[in-house]
């Protein structure tokens, strides 16, 4: 009795099935009754199946399957083997009269048909040539905790006599080559207006080739993810196309070295990123973009032209006369604009959402040696043009001298650094000498004269009804600024000492008539951005600074009932376009509801 005790194994008692819904979730059900905690705690009702259907196919249905196809495969290299006998042993009267048929082939039409013809089994078609895969099959990565994960898949080669096959994107998204144009077409659309940063010519060269290196499969990605979040009719495959691209990247960066770093795995982070901000969450963006800011830190995109800064005046004649039309270095050119492009979209986003929270930006003023964008025209032609610093532009700036070659994005380029000269202001400590407030005055009166210098400049470009979406966000970020400056001015005393108070004070009534008129200037801005099909996926952050004012300055309630009522409805308009409006919203807090009733 005692050995069949010990050899007996206790049996198991039976479970109860997990739920329908943590099987949809995929999560452990405690399986409690009548309903689990976890249905308990959503409110959903718990359906259990006394019984559940058996996975995967029947048992020999695979071994059946593959001797069917075996069995055809010989088939049809018999009938091969046939065709290209008959075809040897072919009798001259026979090839004369092949020889006078009218599309004068040496082949019977119906011959032609049944060796192009594939065998069929079912609706599974049999090829004989089966697919190159030049791309390891992706592994899991440590972003597979994402909602909705989707498995990788094979990259197949294409042909170039042929039309290019689908990339295989996860499962159920096939991009055909008619989904690879709109793609391509969206973002040189919709996206590349704030993020112009790839040369359309220069991407098409390599985006359909087969060999392209992994570093731009994984740009290519990005920009699918990007173009894809702002259409309607992509919307299904963004989850899917931004996965695999996260994917793709975590594979570069587990295989290369820390030192391989190519200008396409910056740009993918940057693009990235700019998705995570507007359609993702807000913690995963600041990794991203730290990750895109280290690697453009690395490959030192800041002082790209730091050997031009050093030139005197004959030595940048002959740089300038190496970069015309007919020099020889036009490609390299493209490609050096191309990371000039990079690295200052980087620094504009760096500049835009430090101010939200007031962080310490990355880039430093001080290092940065690379020239600003050229014109878009010369960039689309590959037409070099030379272009001035940053610094140089900002203090040789003439209101009477229209900056006609300045594109949108340079003009966003030179308001970011004036703003991100305001927060770095705001961030200094105060002293509480003499020579320290004097000091401080006058760099508060020179950021603010840069601020008037641009915002005239940027009212002489055009009116507000024919700004285009990047030139109202970039006057709409300048008087922003204005206003965080005298904000800055009500809210950080120079001192308790009664010398102190008057310089306050003296300053407060100076800029409180210049923060006066930018609070009227705003709202038509915010009324041209409704009138643009696309707008600047950063405007939300203006908004909200803009709200943040209105809310703090009740002395200013008269105009800041225009002010707020805009804010709010551009704000909710644009919530299902930028996650971004929804969370300001809700930072804003109940005025939402009060203003929203109004509108």
């Amino acid at each position: 009795m005692t050995d069949v005790a010990i050899g007996a194994q206790p049996r198991r008692p039976q479970l109860r099935i997990a739920c329908e819904e943590c099987r949809r979730k995929r999560i452990k059900c405690d399986r409690g009754t009548p309903q689990c905690t976890s249905c308990a705690t959503s409110g959903k009702t718990c359906i259990v199946r006394d019984d559940c259907p058996r996975r995967g196919p029947k048992k020999g249905y695979l071994k059946t399957l593959q001797n069917k196809i075996e069995d055809l495969q010989a088939r049809l290299n018999e009938q091969q083997e046939a065709s290209a006998t008959e075809t040897r042993t072919c009798s001259p009267s026979q090839e004369e009269v092949n020889s006078d048929n009218d599309n004068g082939s040496s082949m019977d039409n119906n011959e032609i048909q049944s060796t192009a013809t594939p065998i069929t089994l079912g609706d599974i078609q049999l090829w004989t040539q089966p697919l190159e895969v030049p791309f390891p099959m992706m592994q899991p990565g440590p972003w597979d905790c994402i909602e909705n994960p989707f498995p990788s898949s094979d990259f197949p080669v294409l042909d170039h006599t042929q039309e290019p096959a689908p990339f295989a994107v996860g499962v159920g998204l096939d991009i055909t080559p008619m989904m690879h144009n709109d793609l391509d077409q969206l973002y040189f659309d919709r996206a590349y207006m704030f993020a112009p940063i790839l040369q359309a010519h220069r991407y098409r060269s390599w985006s359909k080739q087969p060999n392209k290196s992994k570093q731009q499969t994984c740009l290519q990605y990005a920009m699918w993810t990007l173009a894809a979040s702002l259409s309607s009719q992509f919307q299904v495959a963004v989850r899917q196309l931004y996965s695999e691209a996260r994917q793709l990247l975590h594979i570069i960066e587990s295989e290369e070295p820390c030192h391989q770093v190519s200008i396409e795995q910056a740009q993918a982070w940057l693009l990235l990123a700019i998705y995570e901000l507007t359609c993702e969450d807000y913690h995963r963006w600041m990794m991203s973009a730290g990750t895109a800011f280290r690697l453009i830190q690395m490959m030192r995109l800041y002082e790209l032209d730091i050997h031009q800064s050093l030139y005197t005046t004959q030595a940048q004649e002959q740089y300038s006369a190496q970069l015309s039309p007919s020099g020889q270095i036009q490609d390299d050119w493209i490609d050096v604009e191309t990371k000039r492009r990079t690295f200052w979209l980087a620094y504009t986003i760096d500049r835009f959402t430090s101010m939200v929270d007031g962080l310490h930006m990355f880039f430093n003023d001080r290092m940065i040696r690379t020239l600003l964008p050229a014109p878009e025209a010369n960039f689309a032609s590959g037409r070099p043009k030379e272009m001035s610093f940053l610094t140089d532009m900002v203090r040789d700036a003439d209101i009477e001298r229209l900056d006609e070659d300045l594109s949108s994005f340079t003009e966003t380029v030179i308001v970011a650094h004036i703003c991100g000269r305001v927060l770095e202001h705001k961030q200094r400590p105060l002293a509480r000498t003499r020579d320290n407030n004097v000091e401080f005055c006058r760099r508060h009166r020179c950021i603010n004269a840069l601020l008037a210098q641009r915002v005239a400049m940027l009212r002489m470009h055009a009116s507000v009804e024919h700004l285009d979406p990047v030139l109202t966000f970039t006057a709409l970020a300048a008087h922003i600024s204005v206003l965080m400056l005298y904000d800055f001015i009500e809210s950080k005393p120079l001192g308790t000492k009664a010398q102190a108070t008057q310089l306050t004070k003296a300053l407060h009534a100076e800029y409180q008539q210049q923060a006066l008129d930018a609070v009227a200037d705003i709202p038509p801005l915010v009324f041209a951005l409704d009138q643009h099909f696309q707008t600047h996926p950063l405007t939300p952050i203006l908004l909200l600074l803009g709200a943040r004012f209105s809310q703090s300055h009740p002395e200013l309630n008269d105009v800041s009932n225009k002010l707020m009522p805009c804010i709010i409805t551009r704000l909710q308009a644009s919530v299902n376009l930028n996650r971004l409006s929804q969370s300001f919203l809700q930072l804003i807090g109940p005025q939402t509801d009060i203003y929203g009733a109004f509108t």
